[in-house]
């Protein structure tokens, strides 16, 4: 199996965030933007979701997108980009633990 490297960027635009997750192939394959909103005096999160044709890079941009809503209440756009040809499950699974463990560390350490 391949080595898998990830990196996540945080960059503040006024009170809204953007965040770019890539592996060194990176590129833009999916755009998720989230906003908070209140329903039943619960804090959720609405959003819209924008990819390049064959790309699935939008679930690990939204759930970046929902944690980072859910922790500093604001907009936020995450950027996504990861590619590895021919990709097998296991590396799909490494991928989203890895994905998992910086959103905690994000969630931790702003």
């Amino acid at each position: 199996m391949r080595k898998i490297h990830l990196k996540r960027t945080m960059q503040w635009m006024g009170k809204d965030l953007v965040i770019h997750v890539q592996n060194e192939n990176g590129h833009i394959g999916s755009v998720v933007i989230g906003q908070p909103y209140l329903k039943g005096g619960e804090t959720h999160v609405t959003m819209n979701i924008w990819n390049q044709v064959g790309h699935k890079d939008d679930h690990v941009a939204a759930m970046y997108v929902k944690a980072a809503v859910l922790k500093f209440q604001c907009v936020v756009t995450c950027i996504c980009g990861i590619h590895l040809e021919d990709i097998c499950t296991e590396e799909m699974n490494k991928i989203m633990k890895k994905v998992q463990e910086d959103i905690n560390d994000m969630l931790k350490n702003g």
